[in-house]
Formats: C-alpha cells, structure tokens, sequence
C-alpha cells in the first residue's frame, strides 16, 4: 500500500473475467475525473494490469477528511471515472467513483468477453446520471 497523506486516496483495479475466476493481464485502465459542466475530463492515468489482473497503486486527489466528520465542511470524497478495456472483451466504464481521503480502494471488474467475429462493441455502463449525494444539502456534483 502506498504511504496516503490528508487529501489523498489509493486506487487499484482488479481486471477479470470468467465472472471473476479469471484474472486479465495487460488490461488497459484509465482514470480520468468526473466531467465538468462542459463534459470534458481530464486524464490523470492510464496503466495496464499485470499477470494476477491488478494495476499498480494510483494516488488521487481528495478533500480533506475533515470534510467527513461534521455537517457542512463540504464534499467528504472526490468522483473519479475508470475505464477498462482489453482486446477481444466489450470495455466497461466506471462512473462516480467515490474516493474517500485515506481510505485506500480496490475496484473490483469483471469484462466479458465479444460474442465469436466481433471486433468492438460499445462499452458498458455502470451508472448513469450524477451520483446518489450522501448529505441533501451538499450539490449533487462535488
């Protein structure tokens, strides 16, 4: 585990399939934070996923975990986007990934592989729309 600091949280993804029997090597991850009001993200990672399906260690950006402990300090987590592919499997995107300051994350996905003769296919979803607020008073997009 990475040495995490007030502000900061680990992220590693486990890449599988088999409904997780089987782990995926040279899987290709990429985290990006959530979109803006524009729709654009910015890309903070791209990695790929060794021999047992696991990314190296990624050290995000948090706010302070001050902000979890009383009403008001404002968001408690940062929202991250992670998107998984390998060939011959359909990608899937991870949307509102809530990152908790020092709280060290493993995300766990299972890709499934393209049906015989097919070259692509659009990715899956794992939510749509903004993320479920913790607190009604705080904004629906931290």
């Amino acid at each position: 585990m990475a040495e995490l600091t007030d502000g900061t949280a680990e992220l590693r993804v486990l890449v599988t399939t088999a409904l997780g029997a089987l782990p995926l090597e040279n899987a290709i991850v990429s985290v990006s934070t959530a979109p803006d009001e524009t729709g654009m993200r910015t890309l903070l990672y791209s990695v790929t996923t060794d021999s047992g399906g696991m990314t190296p260690s990624m050290i995000l950006t948090t706010p302070p975990r001050s902000n979890s402990l009383s009403p008001g300090s404002g968001p408690p987590f940062a929202v991250y986007t992670v998107e998984i592919s390998a060939e011959g499997y359909t990608p899937l995107t991870a949307l509102h990934i809530a990152m908790f300051s020092g709280v060290p994350t493993m995300l766990p996905v299972a890709l499934t592989p393209l049906a015989e003769n097919q070259n692509f296919a659009q990715p899956d979803l794992t939510a749509t729309g903004a993320p479920q607020a913790l607190d009604p008073e705080l904004p629906e997009n931290p």
